[in-house]
């Protein structure tokens, strides 16, 4: 107990520098968040997700950058290089997911995620970054769960990064969520092993983004009673065509192609269980139309097709192969009124995204996404049926109270054409030292 005493003392310390980040040996503030910089208050792009809940990767380049236009003094006093920084990283969460279709189970989860840091640069091209991260749910008694983080990041040029220890996970990794459940944000929020991130401008309209990761989920020492298990997986989008802005500075039609990657492994070759070794594939492509709406909006068409296989040597699984389609319409509008100062500002701030697709799937299995899109069930290994077909839809609204506490609100339906019946969630979150992209 005497740790958690110690780890809950840092945190308070982290809540009282007042959303800022700290730099040790300084008195100074350290705010590297702009608003123009902001992915809620910028010319938007849609994005199928809460931003809230998704984990920002440091610039520390843009950092090193501003810290060159001080004097030589001051970078040697306060430079990002010269210097620790500490903060704290805290969510808190409601989530009620009333699933009654054959597929999943429901469950209602309120608790928190708390992660006091420390960050500190090398050198101009890696970082080391220290915490813990611990997770609370009511209803228990205590700390449900704890974790070390502990990531060293390396970017030995600008457009490439290589993370290892704690990776930018879960719903950062940008998956659909029928390859990638979005309710592993709640139960299985930590990844760890080894990441790739890179984003390239290809050319005047060409970009490419890519994130590459490892993540190592049980270990196996020889002769133990168990099975290793990881998930390799990579999300990748290649940017085809990007229109010039126009007279009022606003990007153009964007048309680029999302493609994916996500296998899981379960086996060793020392493991002493007499059980099957299970390797399972799903792909992910297909093509996307950003339109934008002015200065505060935009329309996205999403055309995705997912594919499925067992390549076991024995197989387990209902089915050996499957494929789906899930083409969405989405609205990602976002307004901010311009106040008296940068605070009325933040307040003013808010996000309203809707969704709406069409689920069709024949005998597709996905074993790290949602239930409610498979052919199989997740609690009746009997149960099984090969076609599918649903209307989903979504609606977000997200907002930015100031630079470092964001609010998001969010409902999904799920309406099963072939059982007539619907599913749907809602979830409510507050995370506090958030930093933008």
């Amino acid at each position: 107990m005497k740790h958690f005493y110690f780890l809950l003392l840092f945190s308070l310390l982290g809540f009282a520098l007042q959303g800022q980040e700290i730099r040790l040996g300084t008195a100074l503030p350290v705010d590297t968040v702009a608003v123009e910089s902001d992915p809620l208050l910028k010319p938007c792009r849609v994005q199928r997700e809460l931003l809230l809940l998704q984990d920002a990767v440091d610039d520390w380049r843009t950092e090193l950058s501003e810290d060159n236009e001080q004097s030589e003094a001051w970078r040697r006093d306060h430079g990002r290089l010269h210097t620790w920084r500490i903060g704290v990283d805290a969510t808190t969460f409601l989530r009620d997911a009333a699933f009654s279709l054959p597929f999943t189970r429901g469950y209602t989860a309120t608790g928190f995620f708390l992660s006091p840091y420390a960050k500190h640069l090398l050198g101009p091209d890696a970082q080391l970054t220290l915490g813990v991260h611990l997770a609370g749910a009511a209803g228990y008694d205590g700390i449900r769960a704890w974790q070390p983080l502990v990531r060293l990041e390396y970017e030995p040029f600008e457009h490439f990064r290589l993370v290892m220890g704690s990776l930018y996970g879960t719903l950062a990794h940008g998956l659909f969520e029928p390859m990638l459940d979005r309710e592993r944000y709640i139960y299985a929020h930590q990844e760890e092993g080894v990441q790739i991130l890179t984003d390239y401008r290809l050319g005047t309209h060409q970009r490419w983004r890519m994130d590459t990761w490892l993540h190592w989920e049980d270990l196996l020492e020889p002769w133990q009673p168990k099975q290793e298990r990881f998930t390799l997986g990579s999300s990748q989008e290649l940017t085809l065509y990007t229109a010039a802005p126009n007279r009022s500075n606003v990007d153009g039609v964007e048309v680029s192609v999302p493609f994916s990657f996500l296998g899981c492994h379960r086996g060793g070759q020392f493991s002493s269980l007499d059980t099957c070794i299970q390797s399972l594939f799903n792909e992910s492509v297909g093509l996307r139309v950003n339109l934008p709406l002015g200065q505060w909006a935009a329309v996205a068409v999403d055309a995705p097709f997912f594919f499925y296989q067992d390549i076991s040597p024995t197989k387990c699984m209902a089915y050996n192969s499957g494929w789906a389609l899930w083409p969405q319409l989405s609205l990602d509008w976002h307004f901010a009124r311009e106040g008296r100062n940068r605070q009325d500002f933040w307040r003013g701030a808010w996000r309203m995204l809707l969704q709406a697709g069409y689920w069709q799937g024949h005998q597709f299995i996905a074993p790290r996404g949602s239930y409610l899109f498979q052919s199989v069930s997740w609690h009746r290994p009997d149960y099984a049926e090969p076609e599918r077909r649903m209307v989903t839809a979504k609606l977000a609204f997200e907002n930015r109270y100031t630079s470092r506490l964001a609010l998001g609100l969010d409902t999904e339906y799920y309406y099963d054409l072939a059982h007539r019946a619907m599913d749907f969630a809602f979830g409510l979150y507050i995370r506090y030292g958030l930093m933008p992209r």
